[in-house]
């Protein structure tokens, strides 16, 4: 079946998008709202950008035509965040983070996730085996939609000892220990499963 964009609702549009372009890495994103609380939600729009400067990008919607969604709030007032990398195990954690709430009223109040200090004043979530301290670098309006494209800059890494080795003066991630969760169109959730290793040609 052929799908013509121009004659699609913005409904259908993201429907199909979300179930073509799988599976999608998730950002799990920790600002700090206003009265000091902390907020944290996921987000699949997103990707590594650049080396150098690291960039990584995150499309951020709205809430509703009136407000933004507290992310975003938070990036443009607080100009950091930590994200994190979830990892399976954190599944139930990540979609209940995914709740619409009240702006102030902090998703870590629903769940039994522990925070430990970081390099910024924001804590990282103690159980993500992986976690960036961002600067937002840059925000981008997208056309007349309620997007807006987030250059997140990565300050600092927190990589767990566990899934990190070094090989030939090269840092090696574990993927498989990593385990990260992805997203599938619906309400789908995918495991990395089965990987190849294919050396590239010269």
């Amino acid at each position: 079946m052929l799908f013509q964009f121009d004659q699609l609702s913005g409904t259908d549009r993201y429907h199909l998008i979300t179930q073509t372009v799988t599976p999608r890495p998730i950002a799990w994103i920790m600002t700090r709202n206003e009265n000091q609380t902390y907020n944290l939600a996921p987000f699949s729009f997103f990707s590594a950008l650049c080396p150098d400067p690291a960039l990584l990008v995150v499309s951020i919607g709205n809430k509703n035509a009136e407000q933004q969604k507290d992310t975003k709030q938070n990036l443009i007032r607080e100009q950091e965040c930590v994200l994190h990398i979830p990892s399976a195990e954190l599944v139930e954690a990540v979609n209940l983070s995914a709740a619409t709430l009240a702006y102030g009223e902090s998703e870590l109040t629903r769940s039994t996730l522990s925070l430990t200090t970081f390099t910024t004043q924001l804590p990282r979530i103690a159980d993500a085996k992986v976690a960036m301290h961002c600067r937002l670098y840059d925000m981008h309006p997208i056309g007349s939609s309620s997007f807006s494209a987030c250059y997140l800059e990565i300050l600092s890494l927190h990589v767990d000892d566990d899934i990190l080795r070094q090989e030939n003066g090269r840092n090696l991630i574990n993927s498989a220990q990593l385990n990260p969760l992805s997203r599938l169109g619906g309400n789908d959730y995918a495991l990395i499963g089965q990987t190849l290793t294919i050396k590239r040609p010269e």
